[in-house]
């Protein structure tokens, strides 16, 4: 099995920590290691680092190689630009099925918080298993645990066998990003689970997908195959594919009965932003969060982050709220409106601001 980890999100639910030229992928939240670094690890423990290729635009090249050097140059498919998962996810199977055809293909991103690190590997490795003997896609999704519209959510039915302590179910269907309503109509039927991105293929499968349901794609995706060995219009290609999702493009449409999904217990998160954060940093009285020099009095329920040294934060009667202060930019907002970061990112697009 190979292992095609993405690292080239921006993460900019979480500004003003994470950065374009730094994303939340390459930060340190929760140890001395980054996400990515700690992505890398986990699957260390059981599999070959000559099996994990990294795919991710030009720009992160360098952190990525300072932060995991052992990783092989040749293992890093680089991008021209960030186009979206129907274009990296192609990518890097393309290129992993142009080396090796008789392979199974292991999807997974590198911004994740993963809990119970046992479950994971446990699961991806009973994945294979299934994948292999049965030639079908196999999704490891989670129960969800509130409400939440920046997520996809993944049908599932009937249960068809139990492997190595793990349920196997029918898919059903995708939908990505519902909205509020919808999304609560979900949680409340106990027939949803939220998709990770964790996916299992059998050989040449992206590959058949692709063919299938993103015909157009596919032919240009074969000439970047070329290109990128080669050198040559490499760019040109790349930017030609559409700016979209491989969710919206492949999984809504695609054929239920090629997938099925394990449910499995990895104590998930994708740290989308600061709000999710605080929930997994949350261990302190009174439901606060904070890291660097504060003092705090009469304040529930908020997150005081800051990465200035030379700088007191202290707050006095508030509740709810979110503080992060680094060296050039300050953001304070309440919890209820942390998925709101990504507008303000936006603005600051609009102004072509330096502090992106």
């Amino acid at each position: 099995m190979k292992f095609l980890i993405f690292a080239g999100g921006n993460g900019t639910r979480l500004w003003p920590l994470s950065r374009k030229d730094n994303p939340k992928q390459f930060q340190y939240f929760f140890s001395d290691k980054s996400l990515f670094q700690l992505t890398i690890e986990r699957l260390s423990k059981r599999f070959s680092f000559d099996d994990f290729f990294i795919v991710t635009p030009k720009e992160y090249v360098q952190i990525i190689k300072s932060q995991v050097p052992y990783i092989k140059d040749e293992n890093i498919f680089i991008e021209s630009e960030t186009r979206d998962t129907l274009a990296c996810v192609g990518f890097g199977a393309f290129l992993i099925d142009s080396k090796f055809e008789d392979e199974a293909v292991a999807l997974l991103w590198s911004d994740h918080r993963i809990k119970y690190e046992d479950t994971f590997l446990n699961a991806f490795e009973t994945a294979s298993k299934y994948s292999k003997k049965n030639n079908k896609i196999v999704q490891i999704d989670v129960n969800p645990t509130s409400i939440n519209i920046n997520l996809g959510y993944v049908q599932i039915g009937e249960q068809l066998e139990s492997i190595d302590g793990f349920n196997i179910y029918q898919f059903i269907k995708h939908t990505e990003k519902p909205d509020y309503k919808t999304a609560k109509k979900f949680i409340e039927s106990f027939d949803y689970l939220w998709h990770t991105g964790y996916s299992v293929f059998p050989p040449g499968k992206i590959v058949e997908l692709y063919d299938k349901y993103a015909n157009n794609t596919a032919k240009i995706l074969r000439d970047i195959v070329k290109a990128y060995k080669n050198k040559e219009n490499f760019d040109k290609l790349y930017l030609s594919i559409d700016r979209t999702s491989i969710d919206y493009a492949i999984f809504e449409k695609i054929d239920p009965s090629s997938i099925v999904v394990i449910p499995a217990d990895i104590g998930w998160s994708d740290v989308g932003n600061w709000e999710s954060l605080k929930e997994i940093l949350e261990t302190k009285y009174e439901g606060n969060v904070t890291q660097g020099d504060n003092l705090l009095i009469d304040t529930k329920n908020s997150l005081v982050f800051s990465t200035n040294k030379n700088k007191l934060i202290s707050t006095i009667g508030v509740r709810d709220i979110i503080i992060v202060d680094t060296e050039d930019a300050l953001l304070v907002c309440s919890i209820s409106d942390a998925h709101k970061v990504k507008d303000l990112v936006n603005n600051l697009k609009n102004k072509k601001s330096p502090l992106l």
